[in-house]
């Protein structure tokens, strides 16, 4: 029988925290990691390069930290997805926001948030997931396909030249 190391024993319980959803992403540099045995919280920060956790002691990982490194992680993944649970105010940096429907304009769809607190409006650019191809995907395909028909166009246009051209020694076939 293999014994699991120190180590794979925090990497485990640490993904159990990220896996049951009890990491909250304060800001850029900030988490708030809920541990299962106790009520409270758990801050995990980034401070002079490195990350550390309320509950360290010493030197060593702990589980809060590895939980929220991989909600840090996961969330580079999917940047164009909001996490509507952290979701603040811009503005006043409150956390009471409600949706307000959607921005309509040439960079695309944006879904409106407005503040309960200072009333103000503020947008997130918005990407449906529904299996559609992300907007970049679309752009560039519809180039393509314009370039291939003027290409298509231009090639016609050469035959079309060539043809009516004397027969010479030089083209003959």
């Amino acid at each position: 029988m293999i014994k699991a190391s120190f180590q794979d024993i925090i990497r485990q319980e640490g993904f159990e925290l990220f896996k049951k959803g009890l990491v909250r992403r304060l800001s850029s540099t900030y988490f708030a990691v809920k541990t299962e045995t106790s009520r409270g919280w758990q801050l995990v920060e980034l401070k002079n390069g490195r990350w550390i956790c309320d509950c360290q002691n010493g030197e060593e990982p702990c589980i809060h930290l590895y939980a929220a490194l991989l909600h840090r992680s996961s969330f580079k993944l999917q940047p164009e997805l909001a996490d509507e649970v952290n979701l603040k105010c811009r503005y006043c940096g409150s956390p009471d926001v409600s949706r307000c429907g959607f921005r309509y304009n040439a960079r695309g769809i944006a879904r409106r948030y407005r503040c309960n607190d200072c009333q103000r409006k503020f947008s997130i650019p918005y990407v449906e997931n529904n299996g559609s191809r992300p907007v970049e995907t679309v752009w560039i395909l519809n180039e393509i396909g314009l370039l291939i028909s003027r290409l298509t166009v231009l090639l016609a246009q050469l035959t079309e030249k060539m043809d009516s051209y004397p027969s010479t020694g030089r083209f003959a076939k």
